[in-house]
């Protein structure tokens, strides 16, 4: 009936956030960005989303999107369930391993490093994301830059690497 009433302040909740927060959306959870707001996302492989409000938002044209209302509520959790994340922090010298999330699927983790660390896979690939300073990926004596916005995949085939610099990396791998 919200949804179809468009009252959606009564039937979403808002969320503060601030630089750094980390948050799980599990699947089932009906989310939007808020307005200014950018986000790393790391998705659960998935090859369907269902929009059911678009900000009211029009093409060069004048259409408006497809909307998925059925299908949104065919699939949203209501209540909404908000796990409890048992977030770790490993302190490797100068740098901090935090994991923010372990899943049957996947993982994600904040590479803190200041100086240097070595990391080991342990997944078939690992992503990661640079959201702060600048640095070097070490892979096999071969150096790579890493900047601000720079993403990479390493695959199957790099078993150790070393990041270097001051910088702030967002990783994920798939679990095992």
């Amino acid at each position: 009936e919200m949804i179809q009433e468009g009252r959606w302040d009564d039937l979403l909740k808002h969320v503060p956030v601030r630089k750094g927060d980390f948050f799980f959306v599990p699947s089932g959870t009906m989310h939007a960005i808020g307005k200014g707001i950018m986000i790393l996302e790391t998705p659960q492989s998935s090859d369907t989303t269902y929009r059911v409000y678009d900000y009211d938002r029009k093409d060069a044209q004048g259409n408006t999107r497809e909307l998925h209302i059925q299908q949104s509520i065919d699939v949203t959790n209501v209540p909404d369930h908000a796990p409890e994340l048992a977030i770790k922090e490993v302190r490797k010298g100068n740098s901090a391993i935090t994991t923010y999330l372990q899943t049957e699927f996947f993982n994600v983790y904040e590479w803190l490093v200041k100086g240097e660390c070595s990391f080991k896979a342990f997944a078939p690939y690992t992503l990661m994301t640079v959201i702060e300073g600048f640095g070097y990926l070490v892979v096999d004596g071969k150096e790579y830059e890493l900047n601000m916005g720079t993403s990479c995949i390493l695959p199957n085939q790099v078993k150790e690497w070393q990041i270097k610099g001051d910088i702030r990396i967002i990783a994920s791998d798939t679990a095992k």
